[in-house]
């Protein structure tokens, strides 16, 4: 129609192919979330009719994806039949590159770590990296090569170009934005790859299995060698248009003219205040060695004055930012975690509370959550990220024809 612009994309209906596709997805998502839970409970919590809820059960039972948990004990009548997800249905591979270090791990249906490995050092190419990581995805297949793995799941510092599985910028890890990661790693390992940002990785993570598991949305923010952010909103990641959402680390929070310089070239951005590559400089000019982040705790407990000086600062900063992101997203809490050792991340937290109760600039300042999963927390998400893109009830993909059924994929074997 002449004159229109904006939104383009076509809607699908639901037909019955659809919705019965999608239904398996949610049942399947509140036996992961909820069980063991019986069919009348999924019935209950989904909405759906018992004859619905009864026939995709067995389907999911009979193929292996969930499994019998006895009984519910029941007062009278017959006890009902308990289902949870099968563990050993499928496994999946996360993998986190970051300057200083690598970490994998390998996980179960449910999420547990099989089994995992960490590559401590200054990885400063690529190339390096990437024959790093593929010795790190051997480790863990050889250990474990009965297993069955959906795929993997690479985290990347810097915004994802999606369509094409690469980095589009990364100030702290120059040169990746020349490397196809998910079409390298496909070639190479023979797998389903998902790419994504570490931060927003890492947030998926604490929220299948961290501190934002009970919350529906949240913004996380990643403090490690740079700073990222990650958002979820009604319980899935939201990556924006093109997938560069979630920048924090690039916001500008000193506007000063001698504001301290950032990786990406401007001046005053928070990723220059509070991130591990901030610290290591401050300490650096001190004389200090601050590549150790057990150096870096033992200053810390020490009580000296220079990184107690930083953390102040950062917290300072760091209050700003999460009273900008109340007013904008007005999440149920703000989750703070990443490669920062946990006693440094702890008092940062309590500092940036401290002084947000004091100069709230709304009503209720918001809740400030630490990370529970600590280094591991990308490469869960990362690992997540396979399971979640097959199984997750993502209304669109289905009706875009990028979902299979799940009981033909199981009985397929692919």
């Amino acid at each position: 129609m002449k004159g229109t612009s904006g939104r383009t994309r076509s809607r699908n209906g639901a037909n019955l192919e659809h919705a019965h596709l999608l239904n398996q997805r949610v049942i399947l998502e509140i036996v992961r979330l909820h069980g063991p839970v019986s069919r009348v409970d999924v019935a209950r919590l989904t909405g759906l009719t018992n004859q619905t809820v009864f026939n995709i059960v067995d389907g999911l039972h009979q193929t292996g994806l969930i499994r019998d948990f006895g009984r519910k004990v029941a007062e009278r009548g017959q006890p009902a039949k308990l289902f949870e997800i099968n563990a050993d249905a499928a496994f999946s591979v996360g993998l986190h590159l970051e300057r200083d270090h690598i970490a994998s791990v390998l996980v179960d249906f449910k999420g547990v770590i099989r089994s995992r490995t960490y590559r401590a050092g200054h990885l400063t190419t690529p190339a390096e990296a990437l024959k790093q990581a593929l010795s790190s995805i051997r480790e863990l297949r050889q250990k474990n090569h009965h297993k069955r793995i959906l795929g993997l799941g690479i985290a990347l510092p810097g915004p994802m170009d999606f369509q094409h599985g690469k980095v589009v910028f990364s100030p702290n890890f120059p040169g990746w934005e020349q490397v196809k990661v998910q079409d390298y790693f496909n070639r190479s390992t023979k797998l389903p790859v998902v790419v994504d940002n570490d931060a927003t990785a890492a947030a998926i993570g604490e929220s299948w299995y961290g501190a934002g598991r009970p919350l529906d949305s949240f913004v996380y923010i990643y403090v490690g060698v740079g700073v990222g952010g990650g958002i979820i909103v009604n319980g899935r990641p939201y990556r924006g248009f093109r997938g560069g959402s979630g920048e924090l680390g690039h916001l500008v929070v000193d506007k000063r003219r001698n504001a301290q310089l950032c990786g990406c070239g401007k001046r005053g951005c928070l990723e220059a205040y509070l991130s591990l590559t901030s610290l290591t400089q401050r300490l650096g000019q001190a004389g200090l060695d601050g590549r150790s982040l057990t150096k870096i705790v033992e200053l810390f407990e020490q009580g000296n004055e220079i990184v107690l000086d930083w953390l102040k600062t950062a917290a300072a900063y760091l209050t700003e930012i999460i009273g900008d992101l109340q007013l904008l997203f007005d999440p149920e809490a703000i989750v703070v975690g990443g490669h920062l050792p946990s006693p440094l991340l702890s008092f940062l937290i309590e500092r940036s509370a401290s002084i947000g109760q004091k100069n709230r600039r709304v009503d209720r300042y918001v809740r400030i959550l630490q990370g529970m999963l600590q280094d591991e927390a990308a490469a869960l998400g990362a690992a997540v990220l396979p399971i979640d893109d097959l199984i997750a009830p993502n209304y669109e993909r289905i009706t875009e024809g990028q979902h299979p059924s799940l009981l033909e994929l199981w009985d397929s074997g692919n």
